[in-house]
């Protein structure tokens, strides 16, 4: 019994050889090119996957893995690609998840205002100008307040200047508004400074070392109004005040969106999908070695966008 059995064994075995070999022998040029074609499928699906954008969002419930509003403005990210200058970590703060964009600014890495009048989304709301001259993409989050009804629909609240000029909305220039976009985020490069300043029923009011005189004496490449202030030139301000913005998140719950920068000039650009309370926030941020933050639009316009292929992942 046991040899019968070694002989069946034996026999399939052989038959197995004898066709394998005889594929071989009639199709072995083809498998050069197989090896080729599945090296090549796998080759293209690293790269789309690299390439997709990764899109986080707050449905006024939880966090999703898509772009819940169109918006005009956004705090976007560029590099030419040659040196890894952007991480991505993400963590909770009070049972709540946030995500951060850390950005080391550098001649290769930059940040960037994008905005455009009619409102789309953030993936989209990119500068080909930038693209064009050899930048990449490599993510962003969801910039200031805008009007949501009406005949100003899309209408930035505040200032949104990019490339050393005001931008407009139907001709009007988007400059900051005292008492309503609040503070102004101004910077270029590794420089970042908070002002409140702007118009006020027609006349220019806040901070008197930034006039209006023929024009602004305002250099910086970028600017963007937000809301309140965490902290401002290491100082942690008083967030219990009436001094709060278009929106008082203190009160109205809801997702935070935070521009903010570090003692090492890093940028962080945060996202905290929930609502967290912000004596708490503001702990977190000094964790963080936070040296200016601005909280921005948040709710539903609270969104990150990123490219695995130009940003780490840091666990």
């Amino acid at each position: 019994m046991v040899l019968f059995l070694r002989f069946i064994i034996m026999t399939v075995k052989t038959g197995i050889i004898y066709h394998v070999k005889e594929f071989l022998k009639k199709y072995w040029i083809l498998i050069p090119s197989a090896v080729i074609l599945l090296i090549a499928a796998a080759v293209v699906f690293v790269l789309n996957f690299q390439n997709k954008p990764v899109t986080y969002s707050w449905s006024e419930k939880e966090k999703e893995d898509k772009l819940s509003r169109d918006i005009t403005t956004a705090i976007n990210v560029y590099t030419d690609g040659t040196v890894q200058e952007v991480f991505h970590e993400t963590g909770t703060l009070e049972g709540i998840q946030y995500d951060i964009l850390r950005v080391i600014p550098s001649e290769h890495t930059f940040l960037q205002v994008d905005y455009s009048e009619e409102p789309k989304p953030l993936s989209e709301l990119t500068d080909e100008e930038t693209i064009a001259a050899g930048y990449a993409y490599a993510g962003g989050i969801n910039g200031g307040f805008f009007r949501l009804t009406g005949k100003e629909y899309g209408r930035p609240v505040g200032a949104v200047r990019r490339k050393n000029a005001w931008t407009e909305w139907q001709g009007e220039e988007n400059t900051p508004a005292y008492g309503s976009g609040f503070a102004t985020a101004y910077f270029t490069g590794d420089t970042m400074q908070l002002k409140y300043h702007g118009w006020q029923k027609g006349v220019w009011t806040g901070d008197e070392d930034w006039t209006y005189e023929d024009g602004y004496l305002i250099d910086a490449e970028n600017g963007i109004s937000g809301s309140y202030t965490y902290i401002v030139d290491g100082e942690a301000k008083d967030i219990t005040g009436d001094d709060y913005g278009i929106i008082d998140y203190r009160t109205f719950g809801r997702a935070a969106t935070i521009f903010a920068q570090n003692e090492q000039r890093e940028y962080l650009l945060i996202e905290i999908f929930g609502v967290v309370d912000d004596k708490k926030i503001l702990k977190f941020l000094q964790k963080l070695d936070t040296v200016n933050a601005l909280r921005m639009d948040g709710g539903i316009s609270t969104q990150m966008v990123y490219i695995r292929k130009y940003v780490t992942e840091v666990k």
